[in-house]
């Protein structure tokens, strides 16, 4: 499995000697936890707005920028899924039901997570216990130098939320009902909705606020480094930084603003 979140013996980047399992650094098919946004998820998480190893998050808001017209919510949702490694405030080896007969521990080890032996492809990228301290990939816990996270998108009113603020610098959002759901996102091409096309996410408690951006908008981290696009002509492959959709000529950004 040619991709950075193959943690296992097979990786080529960071990777632990004891297992060659790849989904278990973030999935179990049992036992996982019942309060993560993120389906059969397998690792510790901080409650909303707190950092799994402790602290605090300072987030984009916190700029006071005057374009930053959308209502802000505590970080959460399925960003904390992804911050439960790339903050680095607990080790990646933080699973709650690691391979192997008996192994359930219902903290995921702790901080340090679980006792394993730590490579990394570049010196100094983890600790040894396993947690990010540098590199794009290690964003810690301040935010405010990233793109805004748990922020309302403003592309229009939808069906619903009566809050939902309306900007006309944004793309329009769109929505459809999947498996009685209301599920909203912004169309980069095709039919229906599509892989391809960047979901928005809605916060049980939070609906006023309507669909938000959240770190799974842009990013797949299921995609790997070779996969296919799609792909622009002289663009990098959108699995190269596991992007959605190859962000030639800003494909990315432009798919939600109007620039």
């Amino acid at each position: 499995m040619t991709t950075k979140h193959n943690l296992g013996s097979t990786g080529t980047n960071n990777h632990v000697s004891e297992t060659a399992e790849v989904c278990v650094f973030c999935h179990t098919p049992h036992g996982g936890s019942t309060t993560a946004p993120a389906p059969l998820w397998n690792k510790r998480l901080g409650a909303e707005g707190v950092p799994a190893g402790g602290g605090t998050y300072t987030t984009y808001a916190s700029l006071q920028t005057p374009s930053l017209d959308g209502t802000v919510a505590p970080v959460g949702s399925i960003s904390m899924a992804c911050l439960s490694c790339h903050d680095g405030t607990q080790a990646m080896d933080n699973i709650i039901n690691a391979p192997g007969s008996g192994q359930v521990v219902a903290d995921g080890g702790d901080i340090n997570g679980r006792p394993y032996t730590w490579t990394s492809a570049v010196a100094g990228v983890v600790d040894t216990n396993g947690r990010l301290l540098s590199g794009a990939a290690a964003i810690g816990t301040d935010l405010s130098n990233d793109h805004p996270i748990g922020i309302q998108y403003c592309g229009g009113r939808v069906a619903g939320p009566t809050s939902a603020c309306k900007d006309e610098d944004f793309n329009a959002v769109q929505n459809a009902t999947i498996n009685g759901n209301n599920v909203f996102w912004v169309d980069t091409g095709g039919a229906g909705k599509q892989r391809t096309d960047l979901p928005l996410y809605v916060r049980a408690g939070s609906e006023a606020l309507g669909p938000l951006v959240e770190c799974g908008s842009c990013h797949d981290p299921h995609v790997s480094a070779g996969q296919a696009g799609p792909v622009a002509s002289g663009g990098r492959v959108a699995g190269e930084t596991f992007l959605r959709i190859s962000n030639a000529s800003s494909a990315v950004c432009t798919a939600c603003h109007v620039k």
